[in-house]
């Protein structure tokens, strides 16, 4: 028997409290944050060089799952910056080079974290890029007329196993809003992406009563991910703001202010700028665990 989803969305609330967001965003920062985890690159990637700055967040990007954001984007700068294992953000280079080598870069500075499946994961891209787009990662967007929602539906449908990680409904448009921020490229349709949503995207969803109910889940479960994406797709319907665009302010509202809630407790309330929209209730949101009564 289908377990009932006790989950409502409030669109006309999510889109208040996106106005209030951008608004904090745009002005001081939210907590006086306005950093993702990503933007760590930004200082040692070489911006002059958009292929390969392209494919430092490329590859980068696919290993972000299950794992700290943080370590990862730092490992990345360190591998990068490192001479000897460099050559793993050059397509052609990997696939010279074999699998054990590839391996063990990956490692030196910890950007490979689950040795074996991350090592595959950016091979398989590697491969792919490097025989189909000459090592490019533009030439893909080119073949798509960089029609970001065509190639969506594309490769997480019809390419997982040439786009492993990258190819999932979540890191997808993670990617693509990676990309977007950091890069002037001329991509199409972005409004017409889902929010890509992790612990923090669904934590302050729930904590702001975007989405209301009682339910509980092990992690982020299907149901509760469907029902974020609906609402800040509604939400923003005849806006000016892009879903994948409310990751960032989200990410921060969450990390450095809703992740303090605990037991009734808000402590980070008295800064928080959308105060107004915290629900009370219960609100618990971790990768291995989801509790909501709001």
């Amino acid at each position: 028997m289908t377990k009932s989803v006790n989950l409502r969305i409030y669109p006309d609330r999510a889109r208040k409290v996106a106005e209030r967001l951008v608004e904090a965003l745009e002005g001081e920062g939210i907590f006086g944050r306005k950093d993702l985890p990503d933007d760590l690159i930004i200082d040692v990637i070489d911006r002059r060089n958009i292929e390969k700055s392209l494919l430092v967040v490329t590859l980068t990007t696919a290993l972000d799952y299950m794992r700290n954001a943080e370590e990862l984007w730092k490992s990345s700068a360190k591998t990068l910056s490192d001479g000897e294992v460099s050559w793993v953000f050059n397509p052609g280079s990997v696939v010279e080079r074999g699998e054990s080598e590839l391996k063990e870069a990956l490692l030196k500075h910890k950007l490979a974290k689950k040795k074996e499946k991350d090592t595959r994961i950016w091979r398989k891209i590697s491969e792919t890029l490097h025989r189909k787009y000459g090592g490019k990662v533009s030439n893909l967007f080119k073949e798509y007329g960089y029609d970001v929602r065509a190639m969506f539906e594309d490769i997480t449908k019809n390419r997982k196993e040439e786009f492993p990680s990258l190819s999932g409904t979540k890191l997808f448009p993670h990617w693509i809003r990676s990309l977007k921020d950091k890069f002037n490229l001329p991509f199409k349709r972005l409004d017409e992406l889902p929010i890509p949503v992790d612990v923090h995207v669904a934590r302050a969803t729930l904590t702001t009563g975007c989405v209301r109910g009682k339910y509980s889940s092990k992690g982020i479960s299907e149901a509760l991910r469907k029902r974020v994406i609906e609402v800040w797709k509604e939400a923003l319907k005849d806006t000016s703001i892009a879903p994948i665009e409310m990751f960032r302010p989200l990410w921060l509202l969450s990390k450095h202010g809703c992740h303090y809630r605990k037991n009734g407790e808000r402590p980070k309330i008295k800064e928080c700028p959308v105060a107004d929209f915290c629900v009370e209730g219960k609100v618990v949101v971790s990768s291995a665990r989801v509790e909501i009564d709001t």
